[in-house]
């Protein structure tokens, strides 16, 4: 049988509340309103009881079967549950009118969001805040299940998609308990029609915003089949983020680099430039005025619309480049087994000072790019596509981008950089442009990091190039003396090779994101030095000694 992957994304749509009845909106109200006090009330019983509810080898989890225990009576014993009549907590008491499939999903969504918290606890420390601490007057939808809800197409005046959910509430009609159901209509445009039919709806949510709208998000869990993907080639994309270029690619095979994408955005850059030069204006005008004791709060206003303004285009601008991105990626995936990796542009606001980057322009840039958006919004993508985007096996990661653009994937050398777009490798002879020497270098990690690329068998040297690749063992009794770790293997690649063999030699994981300190690796420690922008390398003493090191010819 084939293997099937998914994950699940969600569709956020419209509730047409002008199209409900006062009767259906109070309903509503009363439902979403019942099911917060309860949502809340087991997040109390978990927080009191947190000690024995921890479960898992990292206590890191909810006993749900536990906590049942301590909340709901079994009167009638079953096979799955034996007679308990008494309780810590007793829910059936507390809530009488709500059903056993409410108080279960009730608590699944108490329990998920219990564990979030857990998660971030261990990031953060006592710093996280509680889920039932957060925002007392809002309210917590439940994740409501299939079972209980069900889409239809019905053609009216007021809408022609409803939304059939059954009440929480019990009704007694005698000695019989019945529920009624509820019609939301919603409005369905084909973006939300085309999102849900790409799998199978799972649950929803009903929940307002800050401005009291209301909103249904569906749950759609998109499964794909990846049995035709094993007779594929294995292929890396590299993204290497820029700003004069929105983003270089390069897609890196065991037998070569294939071939080199530029996604530029010349307009983008045009407009920003304009409103950044409008912000400068205003400010300055604001600052004479405060300094004059004249009103300024008028500027202020017009101030913080052109920054809103600029902050749009921008977010435009980076949809539309990730859209270009996903499209690219789609098509590449149909001639290959795809993996994907991403520069993470980590302490780079940090290093754009006046010491290192002279260009007052540049460092105004540097600053004011949205680097993480951008990989965001492409994990999300790809996770939508039914990606796995998570773990250190995934197909899609983002790794560190420190020294990539100024290390030769040819050879391994450190090469200069007279201009911010030309890379120069004063060793091997290399010339090519930055970003693509980045992006190569980028796949390149992606395959050291990656343990599933490590077993690829007949493909070429990439294979072996990846096996014979190790690191240096940590020693803690010897410092190292500053000593070049390049290759001492020849400078000149052979015919046909693969960028990972020059890659793996270096081993460019002992280059950490911050100056003087590798990634996991206590042996390269104090061996980087620091490493300037476009312009400004270390000095022809230095390179020449790396050069020689390697067996290259000095630079002149």
């Amino acid at each position: 049988m084939a293997r099937y992957r998914g994950t699940t994304i969600s569709v956020k749509v419209p509730i047409k509340w002008s199209g409900m009845g006062k009767k259906s909106q109070r309903r509503l109200r009363q439902t979403v309103g019942r099911d917060t006090r309860v949502i809340r009330a087991f997040l109390g019983v978990i927080e009191q009881n947190e000690t024995a509810l921890l479960t898992g080898r990292r206590k890191t989890r909810i006993d749900e079967g536990l906590l049942d225990k301590l909340t709901i009576r079994v009167e009638k014993e079953t096979k799955k549950a034996k007679k308990r009549l008494h309780v810590p907590h007793d829910f059936k008491a507390r809530f009488p009118r709500i059903s056993a499939n409410e108080l279960s999903e009730c608590r699944r969504t108490a329990v998920g969001m219990y564990e979030s918290y857990l998660a971030l606890r261990a990031k953060r420390g006592r710093d996280a805040s509680r889920p039932g601490t957060v925002r007392q007057d809002s309210r917590i939808p439940r994740w409501v299940f299939k079972q209980r809800f069900k889409l239809i197409e019905k053609e009216t005046t007021c809408a022609r998609w409803w939304l059939d959910i059954r009440d929480s509430f019990e009704y007694a009609d005698g000695s019989t308990f019945f529920y009624k159901r509820l019609r939301l209509p919603l409005k369905m445009s084909p973006f939300h029609l085309n999102q849900l039919q790409k799998g199978k709806l799972k649950a929803l949510q009903l929940f307002t915003d800050k401005r009291g709208k209301w909103w249904v998000t569906f749950a759609v869990r998109v499964e794909l089949d990846d049995s035709d993907e094993q007779s594929l080639p294995v292929a890396v994309l590299g993204i290497d983020l820029g700003i004069e270029k929105a983003a270089c690619t390069a897609l890196v095979t065991p037998e070569k680099v294939r071939e080199t994408k530029y996604f530029k955005q010349s307009e983008k850059i045009h407009h920003i430039k304009r409103y950044d030069r409008l912000v400068a204006d205003l400010q300055h005008e604001m600052d004479i005025r405060r300094n004059n004791g004249r009103p300024f709060a008028k500027v202020v206003k017009k101030l913080r619309a052109i920054s809103s303004k600029r902050e749009s285009i921008s977010k435009e601008y980076d949809k539309l480049l990730v859209s270009q991105l996903v499209s690219y990626i789609k098509e590449l995936s149909k001639r290959y087994t795809l993996y994907v990796s991403i520069g993470r542009l980590k302490n780079i606001r940090v290093a754009a000072t006046k010491t290192r980057c002279s260009s007052r322009r540049f460092r105004a840039m540097i600053h004011s790019w949205a680097f993480s958006r951008i990989t965001e919004r492409l994990q999300h993508q790809l996770a939508q596509l039914g990606w796995s985007v998570k773990g250190n096996n995934s197909r899609f990661q983002t790794v560190p981008e420190a020294w990539t653009s100024i290390i030769c994937w040819k050879c391994g050398s450190k090469g200069v950089r007279p201009k911010q777009n030309y890379f120069r490798c004063p060793s091997c002879g290399h010339k090519t442009n930055a970003d693509r020497n980045g992006a190569i270098n980028i796949a390149g990690r992606l395959i050291t990091l990656t343990d599933s690329l490590h077993s690829v068998m007949g493909l070429g040297k990439w294979a072996s190039a990846v096996a014979r690749s190790k690191r240096p063992k940590a020693r803690r009794s010897k410092r190292s003396k500053r000593k070049s770790r390049l290759s001492k293997r020849s400078s000149v690649s052979d015919s046909g090779e693969s960028a990972a063999v020059h890659y793996t030699q270096t081993s460019l994981l002992s280059f950490g994101d911050v100056t003087e300190s590798g990634d996991n690796d206590p042996a390269v420690a104090s061996t980087v030095e620091d490493l300037s922008v476009a312009g400004l390398d270390t000095s022809t003493l230095e390179q020449e000694k790396e050069a020689r090191t390697d067996g290259g010819i000095p630079s002149q």
